[in-house]
């Protein structure tokens, strides 16, 4: 995919990047084909011009097109922006699925930040362990209880309501039970230890520190993300509210470490 990815973009806006890294879950070892995005950041010599964003697209467009298994996404970032970014946050255009989501900005405390600089891997340019920038967990922290109360608060009300929205689903399949599962397992093992890990792993980490009684669902998210057949729930229902009850209790334990 990237071969691909790097031709067209040699045809098309040549000698624009500086550097290209990838991270996420193929820097963590549990980049799954068909679930997992290929996610990365490229660093560009200068800004872009209008219409070089828009034949960035349609190089995006086409590769999810030719590609629909594998998700490229990722972050453009301009050097000298990300040379400044231990002093201001720096803007970046983001692409998600193909699409063009918008111009967004990228802080130095923040875990896009950190899995570029410890986790980048490097198709080329700099080791990005040479960037400047250095997190402060502290602020990182911080930034992970706000995405509790805003993001995972909300989405844990909108799903309760599942038979009124485009859940059920989702839910009978499993991938919402994951996500909310492991989600918050993830942010639980950033806030202990400072690092990241996939979500398989921090569903691993969360067995040894929570009560047995949230075994079978970690147990239960951890097999459908890894995608194994046979389920250890009779009733989508009762594996549904284990999900939601389990979230509550995984808020309210990364809430009281912060």
């Amino acid at each position: 995919m990237l071969d691909q990815y790097f031709a067209r973009l040699n045809k098309d806006l040549p000698d624009l990047l500086e550097a290209f890294y990838l991270f996420g879950s193929i820097s963590l070892a549990s980049f799954q084909e068909g679930v997992s995005d290929l996610d990365f950041a490229a660093v560009t010599h200068r800004p872009f011009t209008e219409q070089e964003v828009k034949n960035l697209e349609q190089i995006h467009l086409d590769l999810e097109k030719s590609r629909p298994k594998i998700s490229l996404d990722g972050r453009y970032i301009w050097k000298a922006d990300l040379e400044r970014l231990g002093d201001q946050a720096c803007p970046y255009y983001y692409f998600n699925s193909g699409r063009l989501v918008g111009l967004e900005r990228l802080c130095k405390d923040s875990v896009d930040a950190f899995q570029l600089k410890h986790y980048g891997i490097a198709i080329f340019g700099p080791d990005p362990r040479t960037y400047g920038y250095t997190i402060d967990w502290d602020v990182l922290t911080r930034n992970m209880k706000l995405n509790l109360e805003h993001y995972w608060l909300n989405w844990r009300r909108k799903v309760e309501k599942f038979p009124s929205l485009p859940y059920f689903g989702m839910f009978v399949k499993g991938g919402m039970i994951e996500w909310g599962v492991l989600g918050v397992s993830r942010i639980y093992y950033s806030i202990k230890e400072q690092d990241l890990i996939s979500k398989s792993g921090a569903g691993q980490y969360a067995m040894q520190h929570v009560p047995a009684r949230w075994h079978r669902i970690l147990q239960e998210s951890i097999r459908l993300r890894e995608g194994s057949s046979r389920s250890l729930y009779r009733s989508v229902f009762k594996r549904r509210q284990d999900a939601l009850t389990y979230m509550d209790y995984m808020i309210k334990e990364c809430l009281n470490e912060i």
